[in-house]
């Protein structure tokens, strides 16, 4: 039955994908040179009739692009969705499930990704054909990247690299700064290693999927990762909260010391939910970077408050 399902989707595509100047852009040259594009310009909103049992005869929205082969060897390609935000999902403000990616070719062939938010979808196109694609169930304002496998591969190894480098720093600080507060007897130091313990554990939540190998043995840490990100956000608003209260209506040691670690992290934090709400109204305002942005500015925001627990004057 699913066969028979399959077959008729590609034969009411067919003859869609088939109609470039009516319904598709000239389609793209590529070779194997080819690393990465930001594929929506040169796409087109389509529908074509649905061949669901229920919903024989509806219209089934999606993008239809074209690529021409200019080289003699099969171009293997990977279709990839712009990230979701975690933060946005974890606070309910965006959908954190999406449907699989599916792909239909003008000769006859489906192409499927596997299920997952930030999952690809690999296929290829023989060397020197054109070949016009359907990408159904994607709406025309969802951001779509075209990359090339070892493009793909490369960036996702060098995320993993950076973000593993960046939270073993930003550890190594957490440590010095409970050992500064310690030795220094600090309770303002202490707020600000909370905070900034809260900052970290939720940065570290941010960037799981990325640093975590894919297996099962994760996936229970995976699990709770949304919750996590919940409760560490709220431990970081309290203690900003209450750092700005106490520095308001009490006189404090090095009044003056605090005043501008406050002000530096205010400032980051506010780039922060700057470049996040930009992410989420935007996808692609950045690039393929855009997602990553927010995620640096909370990491200077946790190494500036860090920083000021660590560097904190005697109480003299």
């Amino acid at each position: 039955m699913k066969r028979l399902l399959t077959i008729a989707i590609l034969c009411l595509v067919a003859p869609l994908l088939t109609m470039p100047a009516a319904h598709a852009s000239d389609p793209l040259r590529l070779d194997e040179s080819f690393g990465l594009l930001h594929l929506n310009p040169y796409m087109k909103q389509a529908e074509t009739a649905s061949a669901g049992d229920d919903a024989a005869g509806e219209a089934q929205e999606g993008l239809v692009f074209a690529i021409q082969n200019s080289g003699s060897q099969p171009l293997d390609l990977v279709l990839r969705r712009a990230p979701l935000n975690d933060l946005a999902v974890a606070l309910r403000l965006q959908s954190g499930s999406r449907l699989a990616l599916r792909l239909f070719s003008s000769d006859n062939r489906e192409f499927a990704g596997q299920t997952g938010s930030d999952a690809g979808l690999a296929f290829f196109i023989p060397g020197g054909e054109v070949h016009s694609f359907f990408l159904p169930g994607i709406a025309a304002d969802e951001v779509i990247y075209l990359w090339s496998p070892e493009q793909l591969a490369a960036h996702q190894a060098g995320q993993q690299t950076f973000y593993s480098t960046m939270l073993l720093l930003l550890s190594l600080l957490l440590v010095l700064a409970v050992i500064a507060a310690v030795i220094r007897r600090s309770r303002r130091a202490t707020y600000g290693v909370t905070m900034g313990g809260g900052l970290l554990v939720m940065l570290a939540s941010l960037w799981l999927r990325d640093i975590l190998p894919y297996e099962t043995m994760f996936d229970g840490l995976l699990a709770y990762r949304l919750s996590i990100i919940r409760i560490a956000l709220g431990l970081g608003v309290f203690m900003s909260i209450l750092a700005h209260v106490n520095l308001v209506i009490r006189l404090a040691v090095n009044r003056n010391y605090w005043t501008r670690v406050i002000i530096f992290a205010d400032g980051a934090l506010v780039a922060t939910g700057g470049l996040w709400a930009a992410e989420i109204l935007a996808p692609a305002f950045a690039g393929v970077v855009s997602a990553e942005l927010g995620d640096i500015a909370l990491a200077m925001t946790c190494g500036i408050v860090l920083l000021g627990a660590f560097f904190v004057p005697d109480r003299r």
